[in-house]
C-alpha cells in the first residue's frame, strides 16, 4: 500500500474532529502537529515558531500516523476511536 493511501486516511480521520488550522499532514505550519518525511522515515511533530518540539522519529507511515494522533489528543478514548477510524480507512482503500 502507498503512502498516499496512508496519509489520506489520516487526514478523513482529523477533518472529522480538528479545524484544519490545528494540524498538517505533510509539511510544517505554525501552531499545529505535523507529520512529515525524512531521509529515515516520518518526523512527528510540534510546529512553532519555525522549529519542530516534542518531535517523535518513525520508521514507517503507519507509526507515524498512530504518533500523530497521540499528539493531537491525550484522551484514551478518543485515540482509540481515532485509531479504530485509521485503520478502517486503510482497510478501505486496500
Amino acid at each position: 500500500m502507498d503512502t498516499q493511501c496512508y496519509l489520506e486516511a489520516l487526514k478523513k480521520v482529523m477533518e472529522k474532529r480538528f479545524p484544519a488550522t490545528d494540524y498538517c499532514i505533510g509539511g510544517y505550519q505554525e501552531e499545529a502537529v505535523c507529520i512529515q518525511p525524512s531521509q529515515n522515515g516520518w518526523l512527528v511533530y510540534c510546529g512553532e515558531r519555525g522549529n519542530h518540539y516534542e518531535q517523535v522519529e518513525c520508521d514507517t507511515v503507519l507509526s507515524a500516523c498512530l504518533a500523530f494522533i497521540r499528539k493531537m489528543t491525550h484522551i484514551k478514548d478518543d485515540i482509540i476511536n481515532m485509531e479504530n477510524d485509521l485503520l478502517r480507512y486503510i482497510a478501505q482503500a486496500a
